[in-house]
């Protein structure tokens, strides 16, 4: 089994990758806790700061 190209994967990670992952695993979470929530207002304003932490995550990868 080659691993090389996994190797090269990781080694190009940067730091500066760290927020940007993050901010897409915390926005997934939070989709995921919208399809559970029980009330509308609830249910919008998760999806919001989802969104948020999507469009942040895009803004940073895209401007480093």
């Amino acid at each position: 089994m080659n691993l090389d190209p996994i190797k090269d994967f990781f080694s190009k990670l940067s730091t500066h990758d760290l927020p940007t992952g993050g901010a897409l695993l915390i926005g997934i979470v939070l989709v995921l806790l919208v399809l559970k929530a029980e009330k509308a207002f609830i249910r919008i304003a998760i999806f919001l700061i989802a969104v948020a932490l999507f469009a942040g995550a895009y803004w940073w990868h895209h401007h480093r």
